[in-house]
């Protein structure tokens, strides 16, 4: 039900993050993908059941890059690659088997995140040019922070960077710190991505919606250019669907208009911590396919003349 706040925040693409894997894809698809008036894309979890109760399975078994990349194969207009985390165990095979699933049919691997066996300097060795690493900013979870005790970004996390890793923002509600961010952008270690990590918690906290991730990141110094390319056509690119995020002839008429808003805001970190700023994106128009899906200030409408 998520899917239908999208348009609201010029989102027409949502890429989920491995709720269903190989065994409940195709529910999954009925269920959601086919009923959404958004485009839905798909990381497929290594897990077989997905992300299906509290806590997650967690039966290395279950895990099986063959069936994986069976259902990769029959759904490749959707599934962009395999995803990996909320494992708890003292085993590496989850990595391991999401890799090799994810590089049997040159995907990317999302890796999000609790592999306690799994330091993050051995994650980073790891992972190819082209895999994601999200939650980047958070100090939470079971992962070493991308900074150290003095708020330098870490070698070997610079070394991922330069080498093609991808990171994202990961931000829903515990997955983004002031903390870790502001010191990183200190060194000009800003994020590909903007993904939102969007569920029912971090939709009222601090993460909110996607024009309120992206208003924060031009808060904390990202020119809106730059912001704009990675919240689109960077993104399209690093799922290998350059199909998408651009409006190019051709292309699917997916557009936001969006306004620049000047004002008082005030923008909320995961442990609950504001930075004041004075601008705010804002959706006025979402157009999905052509068709208008979202105006919020009556720009596609006909006037009323009495």
């Amino acid at each position: 039900m998520l899917t239908i706040f999208s348009f609201r925040s010029g989102v027409t693409t949502i890429v989920d993050g491995g709720t269903s894997g190989w065994r409940n894809f195709a529910q999954f698809k009925e269920q959601v993908i086919d009923e959404s008036r958004a485009r839905i894309l798909a990381f497929l979890n290594i897990v077989g059941s997905g992300m299906t109760g509290y806590p997650y399975v967690q039966d290395v078994g279950d895990m099986d890059p063959y069936p994986t990349n069976l259902v990769m194969q029959r759904n490749r207009d959707i599934i962009v690659g395999t995803k990996v985390g909320h494992f708890h165990g003292n085993q590496r095979e989850p990595f391991e088997r999401a890799m090799e699933a994810a590089a049997n049919l040159d995907m990317p691997l999302l890796v999000e995140c609790h592999i306690p066996e799994m330091q993050l300097q051995e994650l980073m060795e790891k992972m190819r040019p082209g895999d994601i690493m999200t939650h980047t900013y958070n100090k939470v979870f079971d992962r070493e922070s991308i900074v150290d005790d003095q708020g330098k970004v870490r070698p070997y996390v610079w070394e991922a960077k330069e080498k093609g890793v991808l990171f994202d923002v990961g931000h829903g509600g515990a997955g983004f710190h002031y903390s870790e961010a502001l010191p990183a952008f200190g060194e000009g270690f800003f994020p590909d991505s903007f993904g939102t990590d969007y569920h029912r918690f971090s939709m009222n906290s601090g993460m909110k919606d996607m024009l309120n991730i992206m208003s924060k990141f031009l808060t904390l110094g990202m020119e809106l250019e730059d912001i704009i390319y990675r919240a689109t056509w960077k993104t399209a690119k690093s799922i290998k669907r350059e199909d998408l995020g651009h409006l190019s002839e051709g292309a699917d008429a997916d557009i936001a208009v969006i306004k620049l808003r000047d004002g008082d805001f005030g923008y909320i970190d995961a442990a609950g911590y504001v930075i004041d700023g004075n601008q705010k994106l804002e959706a006025e128009l979402t157009i999905r396919a052509g068709q208008v899906a979202w105006v919020l200030n009556g720009m596609a409408a006909e006037r009323w003349e009495n």
